[in-house]
């Protein structure tokens, strides 16, 4: 609709003479800026400038990012271009003069049609009201900061107008364009801006009650978590959620089970992979189902079940999606406590690789720090083992790598085991086994290509996996190195867990 409005107002400026008598008032003299008021005006068109403008609209867009609020920061991060690239486009194409008393300033040169202050201020008016809206400001404040943004508007409008910076209907123009950029965007990032629609009750037409355990260091703004996470509550007609928070001695198990006892009818999860792993174990099951939101570095049990990384979408897969059984993997090394993966547990160069990734650097780059710390790694030499699967005879290998996996994929579509379910009542065995370095390009190579495998890999799948070594060799649970261990013995618990999926 903006596009079709932009067209259609560009072409009865410049293809007819219907607003030929109102931009001939541009023609009269406007304000001297060399006054008290002309250096007003002359002020808050240096300060509302596109540049600055868009340099604004890029801080919020920093600001999103780092709230895990992706398809928010996408759409305001592709705006700023499209925005500064088409109005120089249309311009160029124009080449519409500016009125001939325009005021001599730097902020009233070039060419005219359209109005680049009003295109760069629609854009982050309609782009400060979505931040809002997504993030479940209260009507009110949403209702004040609009008002307040329809007021800056006016004042470039009118700032431009009495500088005679523009013709009338330049002005307009911008504005047309700059909401068309503003909407295009938003479509592109998959934002949704209709929030405010009556409260949805319950089918059942009871309270339902939600409990949102949440890992406090993967959150950059809680204040702003909370206010989404109560915001959709609200709207669905749910209570208002129960709080808790995991701790450095325990990553979610005992809050776990307080959900738990108090039989809530969704449990949201917002951490990383071994946040999720901890809650899933302790609601096996319970019946409760779990709603991931992701905010750790890799992710990949979201990954895997189609879960959006966006924490917008994630609420609502939560609340809206359905769901799907998954299996929990139970892992005990060396007879001890038992351990759970939802992901990939693994003995070997993968546990190193774990360990030795420098936790400052993968803040900074993500996944990237693990490939770094695999190439500082690859020449570790394999281990022995004995591998025996559902209680057959044991088998022995050499492997550098004992890969246990419940799903398949790392890092997207990288399909490490292509093979593996999460809802299959099986673990999948991969058992990488290069004779040399230079083996693992070819085995890399073969796993991008999803090609059939490298004489040095090796997959089973099996309900019970016991993998016994000659010495002490490290492992890692979902990514988080646990120890070393010279036995590693391997169960199911099938489709133990739901997990809210799209």
């Amino acid at each position: 609709m903006t596009a079709a409005a932009f067209a259609l107002w560009t072409w009865l400026v410049l293809g007819t003479d219907v607003f030929a008598a109102i931009d001939a008032t541009s023609q009269r003299p406007g304000l001297d800026p060399m006054g008290a008021r002309g250096q007003v005006l002359a002020a808050i068109a240096v300060v509302t400038t596109p540049v600055v403008v868009y340099a604004t609209l890029a801080g919020v867009t920093s600001w999103a990012a780092r709230r895990r609020l992706h398809n928010l920061a996408w759409a305001m991060g592709l705006s700023i271009p499209l925005a500064w690239g088409g109005g120089q486009l249309v311009k160029v194409l124009v080449q519409r003069p500016r009125p001939p008393t325009a005021a001599p300033l730097i902020t009233a040169e070039g060419w005219s049609y359209p109005s680049a202050h009003m295109v760069a201020v629609t854009v982050l008016a309609v782009m400060m009201i979505a931040a809002m809206v997504v993030t479940r400001r209260p009507r009110g404040t949403v209702v004040l900061v609009t008002t307040g943004l329809l007021a800056l508007w006016w004042i470039v409008f009118a700032d431009r107008w009495w500088l005679r910076a523009h013709w009338f209907s330049d002005l307009i123009g911008g504005g047309f364009l700059g909401g068309f950029v503003a909407a295009l965007s938003l479509a592109v990032g998959g934002v949704s801006v209709v929030r405010f629609g009556p409260v949805r009750r319950p089918a059942s037409g009871r309270p339902r009650h939600a409990a949102v355990i949440i890992n406090p260091t993967k959150i950059a703004d809680m204040v702003v978590f909370r206010r989404q996470v109560e915001g959709e509550c609200t709207e669905r007609g749910w209570e208002p959620p129960v709080w808790l928070e995991t701790e450095v001695a325990d990553a979610g198990a005992r809050v776990a089970k307080v959900a738990r006892k108090r039989k809530v009818d969704l449990v949201l999860v917002a951490g990383g992979d071994g946040t999720v792993r901890t809650v899933c174990a302790a609601l096996a099951e319970s019946g409760i189902p779990v709603g991931i939101l992701p905010l750790g570095t890799g992710n990949l049990l979201a990954r895997n079940l189609g879960v959006p990384l966006d924490l917008a979408d994630a609420l609502d897969t939560s609340f809206d999606g359905n769901a799907q059984p998954v299996d929990i993997v139970q892992l005990r090394a060396d007879g001890g406590d038992p351990q759970y993966s939802m992901v990939m547990a693994g003995m070997g160069l993968d546990a190193k690789i774990m360990s030795e990734t420098n936790l400052d650097l993968k803040k900074v780059v993500g996944p990237a720090a693990y490939f770094m710390a695999g190439l500082a790694t690859l020449n570790t030499p394999p281990f022995r083992a004995m591998v025996t699967l559902d209680g057959n005879a044991p088998i022995a290998r050499t492997p550098a790598v004992a890969l246990i996996a419940n799903v398949g994929h790392v890092q997207g579509q990288i399909a490490i085991v292509p093979d593996a379910l999460p809802d299959d009542g099986l673990v999948d065995v991969m058992l990488a086994s290069p004779e040399r370095v230079g083996d693992w390009g070819a085995i890399a190579t073969r796993v991008l290509t999803r090609a059939a495998d490298h004489p040095g890999v090796e997959r089973a799948q099996a309900r019970k996996v016991a993998i016994e070594t000659e010495e002490p060799v490290p492992f890692q649970v979902d990514g988080d190195t646990i120890g070393t261990c010279t036995r590693l013995d391997v169960t199911v618990r099938p489709q133990a867990i739901q997990v809210m999926v799209p």
